[in-house]
């Protein structure tokens, strides 16, 4: 279970040079077709953070088309992960679990944001048993590459509403949408295998949902969502895990224009999500070894409809063995 230190560093030995805490925050602006992305990555016993702010508005489907982008690398690791400025201009407060404040001023006056996360529940612990039964049904498998190290340690998913203000290149946007952040810490070899989507649909605090899956691509480019990793639900304010998932989604350039999502909670119910995409952007990590395609969806559960990212991740070593004609 989450425990209110994991907004801090965790204890770790100060010899492994891989380990690494990072924070991940998503939010858009529906109306406006706009959505973002904001990422640090922290190594403190190379005493170095990496951190990654990406914007887009509308339909990109080319990295240079996506309206902002800046990646920055070998910044001085701050002292305290709990609150903490970096040198590219981006902050972050936890002031509780639930309670997150997110601030950043690019150098050039490009962008910029003053955003704050009201969390609906306390952090999903996807690495306990207590709470996510797939723990104990992946145990009994060997570890699957595609997945990477992000789950193999600590990580918390969290839900919830977001608002403050957005500066695009001097035009401001009001911000008020529901989304989510994630917190990982743990040895992490950044190895060019990943091959995982993670899916995210929010209907207000009435209904929430977070899934993340393993994928699979066939030489002619067409993705499968294989097996579920984690996913929750959220329903005024209550967790309930998912035990089985289904996704089909239509993609071009490995952006997703469509989806549905049927899925299976602890409780015995089954929930169904139809999406079609507002936005698109062909980036988002600042490792380049890593592909990323995020879309933007507007979802419909029942009578609610909602918004919510697509994003697949993608190692480029495992693309090229599936669709560079490698030979064996």
């Amino acid at each position: 279970m989450i425990q209110a230190s994991d907004t801090e560093f965790h204890p770790r030995d100060p010899a492994d040079r891989i380990w690494t805490e990072t924070t991940y925050l998503a939010f858009n602006v529906p109306e406006a077709a706009l959505h973002g992305t904001c990422y640090v990555l922290a190594r403190p016993n190379l005493g170095v953070a990496m951190s990654s702010v990406v914007v887009a508005r509308g339909m990109r489907r080319r990295p240079h088309e996506v309206d902002f982008c800046d990646p920055q690398i070998h910044l001085p690791c701050p002292s305290s992960y709990a609150s903490f400025s970096l040198a590219n201009g981006l902050a972050v407060e936890a002031r509780s679990l639930t309670d997150w404040h997110f601030r950043y001023e690019h150098k050039l006056g490009a962008c910029s944001f003053d955003l704050h996360l009201q969390g609906l529940h306390h952090p999903f612990d996807p690495t306990d048993p207590r709470e996510n039964p797939m723990v104990e049904q992946q145990a009994a498998h060997a570890a699957d590459p595609r997945i990477g190290d992000a789950w193999s340690h600590g990580h918390f998913d969290l839900k919830g509403r977001i608002t403050g203000t957005l500066t695009l290149r001097g035009r401001q946007y009001q911000v008020d949408c529901y989304e989510g952040m994630d917190r990982s810490w743990g040895p992490r070899n950044e190895t060019p295998n990943r091959a995982t989507s993670y899916i995210s649909v929010n209907c207000g605090d009435a209904m929430a949902m977070w899934l993340t899956m393993t994928l699979d691509v066939t030489p002619s480019g067409h993705v499968r969502y294989e097996r579920l990793n984690s996913g929750f639900l959220v329903e005024h304010g209550v967790v309930t895990p998912i035990v089985a998932a289904q996704v089909e989604a239509t993609t071009v350039d490995m952006l997703a224009i469509s989806d549905r999502i049927v899925v299976t909670d602890a409780r015995g119910r089954t929930h169904e999500f139809f999406g079609a995409t507002i936005g698109t952007r062909p980036m988002g990590s600042l490792n380049p070894s890593i592909a990323a395609f995020v879309s933007l969806m507007r979802y419909q559960y029942g009578k609610l409809i909602g918004h919510g990212g697509h994003g697949k991740l993608f190692g480029l070593s495992y693309l090229a063995e599936r669709l560079a004609g490698v030979d064996a």
